[in-house]
């Protein structure tokens, strides 16, 4: 009798524990949720699997991807237990690109002073992946939607080049304001105005005139294996309207990368009012290899294309990064011309924006600039679409976010 009675006991009451373990887990990611989307990230999901909590979401609230995730891990970690493991999964325009995997254990050690930062970022697992994001994550709906939100992003535009002994240096110099808003995983447009602000440019017949940048309806695609594949279509820079497309494939977690970029154009210029344009029918191609030494933050970029001026060549380039600061050299030739220059990338202030509205006004996160030792003849032209690999690349390299996490986690 005893026996049937514990037997009815346990048939009863083991549901209810179970159904209470599940709700438990249910109603901490909720608030994990709740909590994330009042820091104003987007298209967050979580889910408690075991000992690890996985969380997938888009940063559009602070300027370096570093940042974004030591702020979700000061929001997260305090409600933690000891043996909890946070995987972060970071996304871009919907698509999952890097994931994060810091141990509770290890951010308690850094927040102790009993490991430096450098050391907390060889406990922290950092790779090009979206398997954790598929797995846990994929099946979720996301809340706080970046899509239909619109972005009124205003950038500087400067171009240089030495001139005569009346013109020593001349320079022009622009304003260009951007809307950008994403449609759906991994469609967005953006559409720039350009406004001239200075200029004593000689020879650029558009420079005094209002006119529009970049027009462009991008779709990007993440597939197996680490592939990203890109195709835009609209009105690129350098006055080239058409079809662009980018595949790229990575291995050993982003270090190296292979790629290559299509073109089909034409072109179109606004003058005196009027736009004039040729016929699509410049195809132009670069196919490239790169290899970053993480240890050193260096970029190694290697390629030989067809461009925009019908010329073919091969171009190198040599890249460090500080942080933010991206500053390259490289050399190039084309047709027989050889050219070299340096460029640089840099971050303007501030460096949190605001989410709170739909639509919202803000500086641009970074300013590239290129500068060509030999500005003419124009051989080894290229456009830019505003979508390329390298663009988001830049801030969501897995190595970087991984070595500059113990120093924003230490930042009050």
């Amino acid at each position: 009798m005893f026996i049937k009675l514990f037997i009815l006991f346990f048939a009863i009451t083991f549901p209810c524990f179970f159904l209470h373990g599940q709700a438990y887990i249910a109603m901490h990611s909720d608030q994990i949720v709740m909590d994330v989307v009042k820091k104003g990230y987007e298209n967050v999901r979580v889910n408690q699997r075991n000992d690890t909590l996985f969380i997938g979401l888009e940063n559009r609230v602070w300027r370096w991807e570093s940042r974004a995730v030591a702020e979700i891990l000061k929001v997260v970690m305090p409600g933690a237990d000891s043996n909890v493991v946070i995987s972060i999964t970071l996304l871009n325009s919907g698509i999952p690109v890097s994931t994060i995997i810091v141990a509770r254990k290890q951010y308690d050690n850094l927040l102790a002073d009993r490991v430096p930062a450098d050391l907390f970022a060889d406990s922290i697992t950092a790779r090009l992946s979206d398997r954790e994001y598929r797995s846990s994550l994929g099946h979720l709906h996301g809340a706080n939607s970046s899509f239909f939100k619109f972005d009124i992003i205003v950038s500087p535009q400067l171009k240089a080049q030495f001139g005569n002994f009346v013109h020593p240096l001349e320079i022009q110099f622009n304003v260009v304001p951007a809307l950008q808003v994403a449609f759906t995983r991994g469609m967005s447009l953006t559409a720039q105005v350009i406004l001239p602000v200075f200029n004593n440019l000689i020879g650029d017949a558009e420079a005094n005139t209002i006119r529009p940048g970049l027009v462009v309806l991008n779709q990007s695609f993440r597939l197996p294996y680490q592939i990203f594949t890109s195709v835009s279509a609209g009105y690129f820079s350098r006055n080239r309207y058409g079809l662009s497309g980018e595949a790229r494939k990575f291995w050993f977690n982003g270090k190296l990368g292979v790629g290559a970029t299509l073109g089909y154009t034409g072109q179109m210029q606004l003058l005196e009012g009027l736009f004039t344009y040729t016929p699509v029918d410049v195809f132009s191609w670069f196919c490239d290899a790169s290899w970053r030494f993480a240890a050193y933050d260096l970029t190694i970029h290697a390629g030989y294309g067809g461009f925009i001026g019908r010329d073919q060549g091969w171009r190198a380039d040599v890249v460090r990064q500080f942080g933010e600061v991206s500053i390259g050299f490289f050399a190039m030739q084309t047709d027989g011309v050889m050219n070299g220059g340096f460029n640089f990338i840099i971050p303007l202030p501030p460096r949190k924006y605001g989410t709170k509205n739909r639509i919202r006004v803000r500086p641009a996160s970074y300013v590239p600039w290129e500068y060509r030792a030999k500005g003419l003849p124009s051989y080894g032209r290229t456009f830019n679409t505003g979508y390329g690999t390298e663009e988001w690349m830049f801030n969501l390299n897995p190595d970087d976010i991984r070595k500059q996490l113990g120093k924003q986690l230490l930042i009050n």
